[in-house]
């Protein structure tokens, strides 16, 4: 009798939820959980190491900018063996960095991530020797050893300098990702960030010859933020979210500069704050060319433009991607 009785009251029971969750008139009115679910989860990868040139992720984070904005964020390091952008295309991060040559080249490929907002609005990348070897630049680049970063964004703009100054008996060897190659004079030119390992190398003693693509014509977007065409697609709050999150984050670092360094340290405790905060302050520039601070996120499409003419004139490029694709200013509200 009483088992009866349970299975009577239960079934009076879905009887009233049903009625709760229709409205007058007969339509079913959509459950909010969002209240309850909590903050989105989401990662980002790094294109690199942790550094300097990332202190504004660090900042949006322990500053709460990213939890204001619903999201609890994990600041993953990328590097050699972890490709944002194919970590992105594989759905194991939700969002990454990248170079803006690379976006076009994936894409190319087939790749479908997009970028949705530009942190360094100049290219970084520059090529490093010692002052007393006497190369200036890719004319004196013929019969020396150069460490490339082969499959990244420094390979093209590499690749686009020697296709254009035609240096000859380059002996090519693969970047080591450390510095003890290029301080032990185990090669003539190296590859490096202006902002971060040639400041750590200037703050070492040694005297540095340093030339970049952006000094011979060839100026891409640096690091651009991206996802993948079905995130963007499936959840456009999110990636809203996100890059106003992103883009707050380094505003609130250039105007914090001491405090966001010490973030950033209290993530990565294997940086030297000292250090980091030269870069930091290095790496300011990159982000506010073009229109300050207030402007950092914000794409032009000459530029996008540009960089895909470049890529096609040295040939890194075969044929042209659909640039309405590649990239989309995602509104962010700063």
């Amino acid at each position: 009798m009483m088992k009866k009785i349970l299975v009577v009251a239960m079934l009076a029971l879905l009887v009233v939820a049903g009625w709760l969750a229709l409205a007058p008139g007969g339509e079913k009115q959509p459950v909010r959980q969002d209240a309850k679910a909590g903050p989105d989860k989401v990662s980002v990868r790094m294109k690199w190491f942790f550094a300097g040139t990332m202190t504004g992720w660090f900042a949006g984070k322990d500053e709460g900018i990213f939890a204001k904005n619903g999201m609890d964020i994990a600041i993953i390091p990328g590097g050699p063996d972890n490709s944002s952008i194919k970590l992105v295309a594989a759905g194991t991060d939700d969002f990454g960095v990248a170079g803006a040559d690379e976006v076009l080249l994936a894409r190319a490929k087939g790749i479908p991530v997009v970028a949705v907002a530009v942190l360094f609005k100049e290219s970084p990348i520059c090529f490093i020797s010692k002052k007393a070897r006497g190369i200036n630049g890719p004319q004196d680049w013929s019969g020396k050893t150069i460490e490339v970063d082969y499959g990244s964004n420094a390979e093209i703009q590499y690749r686009a300098l020697v296709v254009k100054y035609k240096p000859v008996n380059i002996k090519e060897v693969p970047y080591a990702f450390s510095l003890v190659p290029f301080i032990g004079d185990k090669v003539d030119v190296s590859v490096a960030y202006r902002m971060d390992q040639a400041v750590t190398l200037a703050r070492q003693g040694i005297e540095l010859s340093i030339t970049s693509a952006r000094d011979h014509g060839i100026n891409p977007y640096g690091d651009v933020i991206i996802t993948t065409e079905k995130t963007l697609r499936e959840r456009p709050d999110l990636v809203k979210r996100f890059v106003k999150a992103a883009v707050a984050g380094f505003q609130w670092a250039i105007d914090h500069p001491q405090e966001a360094v010490a973030s950033l340290v209290r993530n990565a405790p294997e940086l030297k704050a000292d250090n980091e905060a030269i870069v930091w302050r290095e790496t300011i520039p990159f982000l506010v060319a073009e229109g300050g601070a207030e402007a950092i996120g914000e794409m032009k499409d000459d530029r996008w433009k540009d960089t895909m003419d470049q890529l096609l004139e040295f040939k890194a490029l075969a044929a042209p991607v659909d640039l309405t694709a590649a990239y989309r200013n995602v509104p962010d509200e700063h």
